[in-house]
């Protein structure tokens, strides 16, 4: 080959080196959760035409060189999501991408059967080490615990917001849609922290929580910040069961995990010399709460690193479009591993699927672990409850600065953005008052300087005896004082042209432990005695739900009263003490006031001292201006109420003792629902009027109420010593998971049964029932069972009940069956 040949070879070669090496092009990027924003490893990243390809690192991370690339799809795929694929194409010499995928394909996926099941296998190799390594097992530990909460706005209707009168002011907060960050765009809307330090003891079982810091805008309330600390949100996927939104689903690691999810292995991995097994789980059958997921768990150990929770599609759940759970657990010596950090993703919705959408987006870092402490032995020994949550009055005070060196890590621009928006809002006159045109709606209330007034569903109703009733309520605010609150009401009926009104005030001596003050005095129709925890049918909507052919029984009350409410330290132990002095006339179908005749007094007058013991260990409160709601507890409530009455005072005619006792409570029985429970009994020793006695509640509407009798009318049936039993079991889905439509449309059954013993004395039947008004119990046992649908359209409920107590007096005229309806929000 001479010079010039060997030349032009060199010379191509080097050309078409130089061609080639123009035409690759580097593919690179991260895989992605779309929904937790956490790294999805070792997936398997490749070209559709080709095949060519590589896998993600243990990060989710990627990177290959291809050559000749003009137009193809990457397509990216792992186990329990759906396959994600992006057009792709060599128009640059590095393509950056940002795969985010989806979750999903687990219920679709190919089930090999093997005579071995590895998945199985490892699911019981964790399962024996579950008691080592299940963090509640541990004698004591403690943390730092940095909790962020964001909450963002999806499927805004963005031109609808610009045209309306009432939101266009507040439409610069539109500026702050992210539409890079994830696939569908997204308004960062709120962002809340907290800084808290958490302690665990095992036996005896306490916790505690300091919350030292605590940064919310807008807000200042107690119960709000003690929701942000991590006492009511941890999750611990070693349980038999874990909470979502109140309710119980089975843990894949259930102690009888086995028969609720089918196991798999689809994959092994070596990390840092290690082998590491690919765990995924998802349901057995349909219509059960339980999860699907994956976790990488250590061999040898069995160890959890790493674990992924979402909920199946099947899941009963309601406004909650999806749940993710995410853990990463890291050794802190070299038998324990802890969790280092958690994310707890949900996003609601409450329509269809192209409604709003709130997503919340819970994050939680753990630092400073320390386990078997001597300190947190040291502090539970001196805590004498079992459970403590402590703030501090200047936890919100905090300046930025601080801020920066406490969070464990920095805001990201969303959430800065966040705070900028707040704050500026905050400073709007037009954002505060639609916030108060909300909440009148809402709740029925409405602030007018340092005045009150609401709610409006009480200002117009109607009954047989007022006619059309009309009502205007009043009441001060904080603005007056926080710690009075004065109120009172005017009603008029056009029937029976009178005016009647009530006038109370309370006074807060102290808010924790809880001590005040309640004077008032009534002087209206009262619609029933004692219907405690009745639906008021002093109101606009119990217009449409009255039972028809129902003689309804009216008394005009006058009730004047003095309260002392005292809690005695955090332990859940308060007394109430009661000064009433009442006087009852009645008013239609009730035995008139001439027909109880006294030596001493006025007929129908009473004066009586009243002292109620409660018991509601750990009972938690959200806490208003002036009151609080409970949030329940976990132990049962008990009451014991004793009163005396005393004549001779005020004109009050009877001399009687009264006793009654009521134990209730709401238990979780996981997988099977909950029950709740109400046990009660009473005595009253004396001779007296019906207005004196038991008046066993009943319902005059058709709106299902537990706390009462629904197949029994108002002041039907009277007692002077009584005893009964309520129950309620609220099953989940039950038998309508085994249907497919009432599967889809998460139909929810339970039963309930209300038992009643009670008699009369002769001497008080013969002094109210002289004209047969009342009916007795004695020798019969008043008997109410049903059932029905729950959760239809995920707020209305239907009850089926049927009265099985035989009344050989009225078989005729008392209704043995009705169907009830009534509201509840619920998840």
């Amino acid at each position: 080959m001479n010079l010039l040949t060997k030349y032009f070879f060199l010379t191509a070669i080097i050309f078409f080196s130089v061609v080639q090496l123009q035409a690759q092009v580097t593919l690179k990027g991260t895989v992605h959760d779309a929904h937790t924003n956490e790294p999805v490893p070792y997936a398997s990243v490749y070209l559709k035409s080709t095949g060519y390809g590589q896998t993600s690192d243990s990060a989710g991370n990627f990177s290959f060189r291809v050559s000749k690339l003009v137009k193809d799809s990457l397509v990216v795929s792992y186990v329990g999501y759906q396959n994600a694929v992006t057009v792709v194409t060599g128009s640059s010499d590095n393509v950056a991408l940002n795969i985010q995928m989806q979750r999903g394909g687990l219920n679709n996926a190919v089930i090999v059967k093997t005579s071995f099941n590895k998945g199985l296998f490892l699911w019981k190799k964790i399962m024996s080490k579950k008691k080592m390594y299940n963090r509640s097992n541990l004698p004591n530990y403690g943390y730092e615990a940095y909790n962020k909460l964001e909450v963002d706005i999806k499927n805004l209707k963005i031109k609808k917001i610009k045209r309306n009168p009432l939101l266009k002011p507040f439409t610069f907060v539109l500026d702050n849609i992210d539409s890079t960050s994830e696939k569908e765009p997204f308004l960062p809307a709120y962002l809340l922290e907290s800084i808290s330090d958490y302690a665990y003891q095992k036996n005896p079982k306490k916790y505690y929580e300091n919350i030292r810091a605590n940064n919310i805008k807008g807000f200042k309330n107690e119960s709000i910040t003690k929701l942000t600390g991590v006492m009511n949100q941890n999750v611990n996927v070693y349980a038999n069961f874990v909470n979502v939104m109140d309710k119980d689903f089975v843990s894949p690691f259930n102690d009888n995990g086995d028969d609720y999810y089918i196991f798999s292995v689809p994959d092994t991995q070596i990390q840092n010399g290690k082998k590491i097994f690919h765990f995924v789980f998802r349901s057995k059958h349909p219509g059960q709460n339980t999860f699907e997921g994956d976790a990488w768990v250590t061999a040898q150990t069995y160890q959890i690193q790493k674990i992924s929770l979402y909920l199946g599609k099947d899941a009963n759940i309601n406004y909650i479009d999806r749940v993710s759970v995410f853990q990463e657990f890291i050794p802190i010596n070299d038998s324990v591993y802890f969790l280092s950090r958690d994310k707890f993703y949900a996003d609601f919705r409450a329509l269809g699927k192209q409604s709003l959408t709130l997503i919340g987006r819970k994050t939680t870092s753990y630092r400073n672990i320390v386990v078997n402490s001597d300190s947190i032995a040291a502090l539970f020994k001196e805590q004498k409850i079992a459970e403590i949550v402590k703030t501090d009055n200047t936890l919100t005070e905090l300046t930025d600065s601080t801020w920066q060196q406490l969070r464990h890590d920095s805001l990201s621009e969303n959430e800065k953005t966040i705070y900028e928006t707040v704050n500026k809002l905050l400073q709007m006159p037009k954002f505060h008052k639609l916030e108060r045109t909300i909440k009148f709606i809402a709740t029925g209330y409405k602030n007018i300087g340092n005045i009150e007034i609401g709610p409006w569903f009480n200002w117009i109703s109607a009954n047989q005896w007022e006619g059309t009733r009309f009502r205007f309520d009043l009441g001060t605010n904080t603005g007056f004082n926080k710690h009075i609150y004065l109120h009172g009401y005017g009603a008029y009926g056009t029937t029976d042209k009178k005016f009647k009104g009530m006038l109370e005030a309370f006074w807060i001596l102290k808010k924790y432990p809880r001590f005040r003050l309640h004077a008032s005095y009534l002087n209206d129709i009262d619609n029933g005695i004692s219907q405690i925890g009745e639906v008021s049918q002093d109101n606009i909507f119990s217009l449409a739900i009255r039972k028809p052919n129902v003689n309804r029984k009216f008394v005009s009350v006058k009730d004047s009263r003095f309260e002392i409410f005292k809690e005695w330290g955090k332990g859940g132990f308060s007394t109430e003490l009661f000064l009433a002095h009442r006087s009852y006339t009645p008013l239609q179908n009730l035995p008139l006031k001439s027909d109880f005749p006294t030596k001493l007094g006025n007929p129908l007058t009473s004066f009586d001292i009243a002292l109620k013991l409660r018991f509601a260990y750990l009972e938690q409160f959200f806490e208003g201006d002036y009151f609080r709601y409970s949030l329940g507890t976990k132990y049962p409530i008990v009451e014991l109420t004793a009163t005396k009455g005393i004549s001779g005072i005020a004109n009050s005619a009877y001399d009687y003792s009264k006793l009654s006792l009521m134990v209730r409570d709401k238990m979780k029985i996981s997988p099977y629902g909950t029950v709740t429970y109400k046990v009660y009994a009473g005595k009253v020793f004396g001779t007296l009027p019906f207005a004196f006695l038991e008046n066993h509640p009943g319902n005059d509407i058709y709106y299902y109420n537990p706390n009462v009798y629904d197949l029994m009318n108002r002041f039907e049936y009277l007692s002077d010593q009584w005893a009964g039993i309520n129950v309620e079991h609220n099953i989940g889905s039950g038998l309508f998971r085994f249907i497919p439509i009432t599967r889809k449309l998460k139909w929810r059954q339970f039963w309930t049964a209300k038992t009643l013993w009670g008699s009369l004395s002769q001497a008080n039947n013969a002094l109210n029932n002289a004209k047969s008004n009342f009916k007795t119990l004695n020798n019969n046992t008043y008997i109410e069972v049903g059932t029905g649908i729950d959760n239809i359209f995920k707020l209305l409920r239907f009850d089926f009940v049927w009265r099985l107590s035989k009344d050989p007096s009225a078989l005729n005229k008392t209704s043995r069956f009705g169907i009830f309806g009534s509201f509840q929000f619920q998840f």
